[in-house]
């Protein structure tokens, strides 16, 4: 029994049996719902394994201690009254949720496993644990869920015949899992007599002698002082939730007025439930973006210095109630979970531009714009050096939404420069960002000069243009120029470049746009999808017509030449073929350059009757000339590219 007294329940003295109460008690008056401020169901399959396992081994003719319970229960809570007289009230659960959701999907499971043979029983527990009906007729369920995941428990998981939605987020798709988990558990045991007396028996203990501990909060602000430490199963709680239940600890220690404390409570969980609903809408709900927004946020309002920040206890360090000043400090905290929300819109909208409420407080007419630039961020993977920046600027000037635009173009231009075609880590120069940005937001005199849209554009440009030393040439021009034309033993390898996807779908975008069209293929498909095609093959023995226009150091200097790719939907159609094959005819049965859906295809199948090694020089140059054109920056004077 010692794993059942760290994990589910152990066998406790009568004495402390007398002030518990069992499932079947703790639902006769109330209906539960789980806060929008918490966590959405979390249980892998290891918790719900060990807590079945747990289950199955307890003796039914005992009591077994299971934990303790939570509960709030707001003084404006509704009464609700079923068809048959009786009334409920609505209760939030603080802490115990995962345990109670896992027992509600067991019971649901029980009732439809019963099926016709148990069919009393199955009713009466749909009805006492499930959904019951109001007296006008309508649906009271008994547990309510997160608002991002209700919907789903009820038509897909709890009922009786499960609607076809797809989860959409990860907690929908846990309770699925734990669902099916259970209900494969449950058929272990042959169908008949001996099953509906084992599922009758599971009921029974679970209802009756499971006893729990109700601890019932009587304060808003304190909802969060347990939760921390009583953390069901001992699952991490992440930063986030610690900093949340420490500043629910804060608010309801301070010497204020009641009201004014009660009132800070309720402002933090409505603002944690809008931090953890935008993070979800925007399926940045991960533990790392997590911290990552709580990182950036203390960044840019308070220490641009990333090695000093330590997580939630940073936190704990800022908001201390030995400060003798808590009307200060409660302002102090309001000040800090209204920009940590701000922080979060503008968070959710640098990563994940494609949204459809991205940017929704833009104007239309410039929005779309934003939103095409920011993702192009997003598709080269280098939003950790402006994301600070970005974040800063969006909320030192809401309104400016032509000069917010005209830096994100800059910065996709230095991202494309420095972190894919020069290769530098994304920690390059982020110091440097993070001192900026930091600046921005506070409004602070930087290096000698107040900060604006155009002296901010300057200091990035200064930060990321240092031509000394290389040969006179900027990065870009030393990198993506000279190394296209070096011995491959020398040169950048193009194909596994990391950049080379987006560029050439810039460049099928550029060849679309010069035609009033957009590209035929989309972002999603490029990125997941082997869609580089090599037109001079990876392999060409046997291949006559190559073989005959380059030799073996030809071919090994040429295949990943930069001229020598470009983007198929017809990879592995192509394959080796010799290029008049490949390229075809306009009124081609089968796929080929001339009538493929590509522009850059087509425009290889115009300009080319060969395949040589001068071809691919001659498209390696019409390839760099267009990009030193699209991503060409203006430094300005002299003495900033001396820097």
């Amino acid at each position: 029994m010692a794993k059942l007294a760290a994990t589910l329940c152990f066998e406790a003295p009568k004495d402390l049996m007398n002030n518990t109460k069992s499932l079947q008690e703790l639902f006769q008056d109330k209906l539960f719902r789980i806060p929008n401020y918490q966590r959405g169901y979390a249980w892998e399959k290891q918790q719900v394994g060990e807590f079945l396992e747990d289950l199955e081994l307890l003796d039914s003719s005992r009591c077994h201690y299971t934990g303790t319970i939570v509960l709030h229960q707001d003084k404006n809570a509704r009464e609700r009254t079923d068809n048959q007289g009786r009334s409920y009230t609505e209760t939030d659960v603080v802490d115990g949720q995962q345990r109670l959701t896992t027992i509600i999907l067991l019971l649901s499971e029980i009732s439809r496993a019963l099926g016709n043979r148990g069919e009393t029983l199955a009713n009466g527990i749909r009805k006492d644990y499930v959904k019951a009906t109001d007296m006008d007729g309508h649906p009271l369920y008994k547990l309510t869920l997160n608002d991002d995941i209700d919907r789903f428990f009820r038509n897909s998981v709890l009922a009786e015949t499960p609607d076809l939605q797809e989860p959409t987020v990860e907690s929908a798709l846990r309770l699925r899992e734990a669902k099916d988990q259970i209900a494969q558990f449950l058929a272990r045991v042959e169908h008949g007599s001996a099953n509906q007396e084992w599922l009758q028996d599971l009921h029974k203990k679970v209802t009756t002698r499971l006893r729990f501990n109700l601890y019932e909060v009587d304060k808003a602000a304190e909802v969060g002082i347990i939760f921390e430490v009583m953390n069901d199963r001992g699952r991490p709680l992440t930063d986030l939730e610690k900093i949340k239940n420490y500043l629910l600890y804060v608010a309801s220690s301070l010497r204020v007025e009641e009201s004014n404390r009660e009132e800070l409570g309720k402002e933090i969980n409505s603002i944690w439930s809008d931090i953890l609903k935008c993070l979800m809408n925007a399926k940045l709900n991960s533990d790392n973006n997590e911290n990552r927004l709580l990182r950036t946020h203390w960044l840019i309002h308070y220490d641009s210095q990333s090695k000093q920040w330590k997580g939630s206890k940073s936190i704990r360090d800022k908001f201390n109630l030995r400060n003798q000043n808590h009307s200060q400090l409660l302002s102090d905290i309001d000040k800090y979970i209204n920009g940590l929300y701000n922080s979060c819109i503008s968070f959710c909208d640098v990563l994940k531009p494609n949204r459809s409420d991205a940017f929704q407080s833009f104007s239309d007419n410039i929005r779309t714009k934003i939103c095409l630039w920011s993702d192009k961020i997003v598709r080269m993977g280098v939003t950790t050096p402006f994301l600070p920046l970005f974040i800063a600027m969006r909320i030192r000037w809401p309104s400016d939404h032509e000069n917010y635009l005209s830096l994100v173009q800059l910065c996709e231009k230095i991202a494309f420069r420095i972190y894919r075609v020069a290769e530098f880590r994304s920690d390059f120069n982020q110091l440097f960002m993070l001192r900026l940005a930091n600046a921005v937001r506070q409004g602070k005199i930087f290096e000698g000069k107040e900060l604006d849209y155009n002296s901010i554009q300057h200091f990035v440009k200064i930060n990321y243009n240092q031509r000394k030393d290389y040969e006179g040439r900027d990065y870009f021009e030393y990198y993506f120029i000279k190394e296209a034309i070096l011995p491959k033993s020398y040169s950048k390898d193009w194909y596994s470049w990391k950049g080379i996807k987006y560029f050439l779908y810039e460049y099928e975008e550029y060849l679309a746009s010069d035609k009033g069209a957009s590209p035929e293929i989309q972002w999603k498909d490029i990125k997941e999808r082997d869609t580089i095609e090599h037109i001079l093959p990876q392999a060409i023995a046997g291949r006559c017509y190559w073989k005959e226009r380059f030799n073996e150091e030809e071919h090994q200097h040429c295949v990943d030449d930069i001229g020598n790719l470009m983007l198929t939907k017809h990879n592995s159609f192509y394959s080796n073929k010799p290029f008049f094959e490949k390229k075809g005819t306009a009124d081609a049965k089968s796929p080929c350059y001339a009538n493929s859906p590509l522009f850059q295809e087509r425009e290889i199948a115009a300009l080319w009757d060969n395949w040589t090694p001068q071809s691919i020089s001659e498209r390696r140059g019409r390839l760099l000339d267009w990009a030193k054109s699209r991503w060409y920056i203006d430094f300005g004077d002299g003495h900033l590219s001396s820097r």
